[in-house]
């Protein structure tokens, strides 16, 4: 099976990091198998699983250079910018808004128990 997206699409309009075509690799893979085992019967070019992978594995990549903090501020000059990570050390976090895009439900199925044998 074919992963939902590639390392041209997580860069698109971005600058590549040395190693960054294997990490983007290893993490489009996980993501996609992440999604595939969780709605197994998806079409190998769905575009709600491209979209969700390409979202995952930037945010994963960009959070990386702050891997161990929960906060980050940069100066340049005069110019402060900082922020709080919302879900720092998440290797690949799939939120709310992703299970809705894939159809994926996010609580388990139901579940019966009749308590006897058939027969």
């Amino acid at each position: 099976m074919a992963d939902f997206a590639a390392p041209d699409d997580i860069f698109r309009g971005r600058p590549r990091p040395p190693g960054g075509d294997e990490d983007a690799t290893a993490l489009i893979a996980a993501a996609s198998q992440w999604i595939r085992e969780r709605k197994p019967s998806i079409a190998d070019d769905d575009p709600a699983a491209h979209a969700v992978v390409v979202h995952v594995v930037r945010a994963a990549m960009a959070t990386d250079k702050y891997a161990g903090h929960v906060s980050y501020s940069k100066t340049v000059g005069g110019v402060t910018r900082s922020g709080t990570l919302a879900n720092p050390g998440a290797l690949l976090a799939f939120d709310a808004s992703h299970y809705r895009l894939l159809g994926i439900s996010e609580s388990g199925g139901p579940s019966y128990y009749f308590g006897g044998r058939c027969g």
